[in-house]
């Protein structure tokens, strides 16, 4: 700890101009994200809008998904799968606050969410010491120092990313499916047996309110990154585990009666995508929705309200996603480049970076 303070004290003349006093940005948007800043060498890096800079604070291995907690302007940065930490981090000094370690026989699938008012953290975590794989919520005392004090039973497993509902009562959970334990590192086992839900839990009980899955056909596709639209939809994009040759639909959509409803992919569209999408983020009017592939290397942009496809940019490793302003997106890719997308018009270059950026971005205010 001692030594992080130095670095700490340089960092925090970078980012407290853009803190106002008792919360919230002054001179516009802050991004977080996990970089690789070199060989073994992890980060927790926070940019503005331009791709500049605002500081970093070190991360004991490889970071993947953010929690972000604005009411007291604190983030949670998740270890990559199969991860065992999650680090603490007050945003306005950049400072650490706590690491979580799961419980003996869990890790963490690299996503978690804060509740409206910012007293629990909600972790999603394969359960692994029973005779199978279980995918369980963890809750966190967020005003304790983040003891775990519970769980709850996701009904799947590969329990991936986890969303609060519009109105604050609910747990949205990805099951993607897919069987793993870290004996066998990030091995995928037994697809055969997938089984892909998206299940909604009541955040005071526990009780599973509803379950939404695909046809049996289709159940090689695993369903793992999500985003709510302006109308309160559900938005899912996934991961096909079948026939390489086979091109499904990769992205759908949950209406208001937990019904699914897979979007039409173009052609083009499905070539380029690779059966992979990676990250599902909502323009921040909500009229737009957009999914990456990494593996693609493209960006493609939805009409939420009609819900048909709109742009595909081409973007190489580009995985990273979150709102800017009206229809743009910023987008990051692992080779440290950033890009404003977006429907109307071709992506324009922001920055190059000299750091690799792992799959997502999110955006804090």
């Amino acid at each position: 700890m001692t030594a992080l303070r130095p670095l700490a004290a340089r960092l925090l003349t970078a980012i407290l101009p853009r803190i106002k006093p008792g919360g919230g940005l002054a001179d516009g948007p802050v991004f977080i994200s996990s970089v690789r800043t070199g060989p073994r060498q992890h980060a927790a890096l926070l940019m503005d809008e331009d791709g500049r800079e605002l500081g970093r604070l070190p991360l004991e291995g490889r970071g993947h998904d953010i929690a972000t907690d604005s009411v007291n302007r604190r983030v949670v940065v998740f270890a990559r799968r199969p991860g065992y930490f999650a680090l603490v981090i007050d945003v306005p000094s950049l400072t650490p606050l706590a690491t979580l370690r799961p419980p003996e026989g869990h890790h963490f699938f690299g996503h978690g969410v804060f509740s409206a008012d910012g007293k629990l953290l909600y972790a999603t975590e394969n359960d692994f010491a029973g005779d199978s794989p279980r995918g369980v919520v963890g809750i966190y005392d967020a005003t304790g120092g983040f003891v775990r004090i519970g769980e709850f039973e996701t009904g799947g497993v590969d329990s991936h990313e986890i969303l609060l509902s519009p109105d604050g009562a609910s747990l949205i959970v990805a099951n993607g499916g897919i069987v793993t334990h870290p004996d066998f590192g990030r091995q995928k086992l037994d697809l055969a047996a997938m089984r892909p839900s998206i299940v909604k839990i009541d955040r005071e009980r526990g009780d599973r309110i509803a379950e939404t899955t695909l046809p049996a056909s289709l159940n090689r596709l695993s369903m793992r990154h999500m985003s709510f639209d302006g109308r309160g939809n559900l938005w899912f994009g996934c991961q096909w585990e079948g026939n390489r040759q086979e091109k499904p639909s990769l992205v759908g959509r949950i209406d208001s009666n937990d019904q699914a409803t897979l979007m039409s992919f173009p052609e083009d569209w499905a070539r380029m995508a690779r059966n992979y999408i990676g990250s599902v983020v909502a323009s921040r009017d909500g009229t737009r929705i957009a999914t990456s592939s990494p593996i693609g290397g493209a960006v493609f942009i939805w009409d939420a309200e009609k819900a048909t496809p709109l742009a595909a940019r081409p973007f190489r490793d580009g995985c990273g996603l979150s709102g800017r302003e009206g229809h743009h997106f910023l987008a990051t890719s692992g080779d440290g480049i950033l890009i404003d997308v977006e429907d109307g018009g071709e992506p324009t270059a922001l920055a190059r970076r000299e750091f690799h950026f792992d799959n997502h971005l999110r955006r804090l205010g």
